[in-house]
């Protein structure tokens, strides 16, 4: 798997060219001349197919734009474009400046020599990460239970067992004051993976349910610890509760996920 740091196509011929010059320098002989301008060329096409190969999606337009007033937006953590890593058809490109867009489940990216951005085609991202977060893409299929959709998932803890957050955001639209005004409302599901299956939780009992051998245990860390499961500390408190799980001595391998 390879790195990609995308840079403009002029700037990677000029360097190719300079390279060309310099070896002309050096071997002034028709031979050397000729296998320089090859390798040039050769570089130079590897770099316009690396290109083509993330940014040939469909346009994307920011919808929201349309309207003539709003309450949020439709992008994980900022609507400002953040550097960070996709994995897309096999390569991993890195220092991408890209947006996430939660009610699309889109990734968008920007092409490097113009204003125009592109939606990434979702069955080609493996994982992507941005502002400290890593998406992975899962579908669904007949083990995964409780309705749960293919799709981008942050993964918050990467063990035994497997912590995901399914983030998404609705847009509502109503008429304020003359204007059509379009409003974003920020929803966030959990879900544990245990036994390569996916269940949806909510609540201390949910969660402690996935591991009914150690419950007691966990009965107890939840109440020394003071895990609450309030609207605020809900994300961090499974994360500490499973991640607990996992460090129980001789915790039984059937719940291992793979």
């Amino acid at each position: 798997m390879s790195w990609y740091h995308p840079i403009p196509c002029s700037a990677v011929l000029s360097l190719l060219l300079a390279h060309t010059v310099n070896a002309q320098t050096i071997a002034p002989d028709s031979s050397r001349l000729t296998a320089a301008r090859t390798l040039t060329e050769q570089r130079y096409t590897q770099a316009i197919q690396d290109q083509s190969r993330l940014y040939n999606g469909t346009e994307y337009v920011n919808y929201a734009r349309y309207y003539q007033a709003s309450v949020g937006n439709q992008f994980f953590v900022s609507p400002d474009e953040a550097v960070g890593e996709i994995e897309y058809d096999g390569r991993l490109y890195g220092n991408i400046p890209l947006r996430y867009d939660l009610r699309t489940d889109q990734v968008i990216v920007k092409q490097p020599t113009s204003s125009f951005y592109v939606q990434l085609v979702p069955e080609r991202v493996k994982r992507f990460s941005v502002h400290g977060h890593q998406f992975v893409r899962l579908e669904a299929d007949s083990a995964n239970a409780q309705g749960i959709r293919s799709g981008f998932y942050d993964l918050l803890l990467d063990k035994q067992v497997k912590v995901f957050a399914r983030r998404t955001k609705q847009m509502q639209t109503q008429p304020s004051q003359n204007v059509t005004k379009a409003e974003f409302y920020a929803f966030t599901q959990y879900l544990i993976q245990v036994n390569n299956a996916l269940h949806s939780v909510k609540s201390k009992g949910s969660v402690i349910s996935l591991f009914p051998e150690r419950r007691k245990e966990l009965q107890r860390y939840a109440h020394d610890n003071r895990l609450a499961f309030t609207k605020e500390t809900r994300e961090q408190d499974i994360i500490r509760l499973a991640d607990y799980y996992t460090s129980l001595p001789a915790a039984p391998q059937a719940n291992a996920s793979k």
